[in-house]
């Protein structure tokens, strides 16, 4: 198996995990906001409470955000300020992608490794929160380490497909499929 082969492959999984862990991510956003509208609601009429639930809505928080960036970057929704981009020359703007991905990784990398050392420390001594629930801490550092090794991973990839992977998404492209080729990644 070739080596473009073995990424295109690659990157239609990517598509695939991408997709579930955002759907993942936002059905933890709805059943977070439907716990904390409950506690409201118990709060206001029975002057009682859910107890936890603004410790568990900051988990999901920063697990679906985690969760949200392999999708925003193989779909190329992140934000950009491509209004000069589009009249760059094809070259100018595949070195452009190349220094975007360069600086993702910059970030994603250093991020990730210490994500790992947090978690990694957070498992051995048994952290808790000093919240009243004391969550052991390495439950959601494992699920947000997963979402930023997820981004990490897609931050590797061939130059002919940094375009297609990481370049500014146009009015052009708003019509193409989703995934890296018709119908492989669904």
């Amino acid at each position: 198996m070739g080596l473009t082969v073995m990424l295109e492959k690659l990157l239609a999984w990517d598509f695939v995990a991408a997709r579930v862990l955002v759907w993942v991510g936002g059905a933890g956003l709805i059943f977070a906001a439907f716990m904390v509208t409950v506690d409201i609601i118990i709060r206001d009429l029975f002057d009682m409470t859910l107890g936890g639930a603004d410790e568990v809505s900051g988990y999901i928080f920063a697990v679906s955000t985690a969760f949200a960036f392999p999708y925003a970057l193989l779909h190329r929704t992140n934000v950009r300020i491509d209004a000069l981009y589009i009249l760059f020359p094809a070259r100018l703007r595949s070195l452009l992608d190349v220094v975007s991905l360069v600086a993702l990784a910059v970030f994603v990398y250093p991020l990730t490794w210490w994500a790992y050392l947090m978690l990694s420390d957070s498992i051995s001594i048994g952290t808790r929160s000093i919240t009243p629930m004391r969550t052991p801490v390495a439950i959601p550092q494992s699920f947000w380490f997963a979402g930023l090794v997820a981004a990490r991973r897609l931050a590797r990839g061939d130059l002919d497909g940094v375009h297609r992977v990481a370049g500014a998404l146009t009015l052009d492209d708003s019509g193409e499929e989703d995934g890296p080729t018709a119908g492989q990644a669904g």
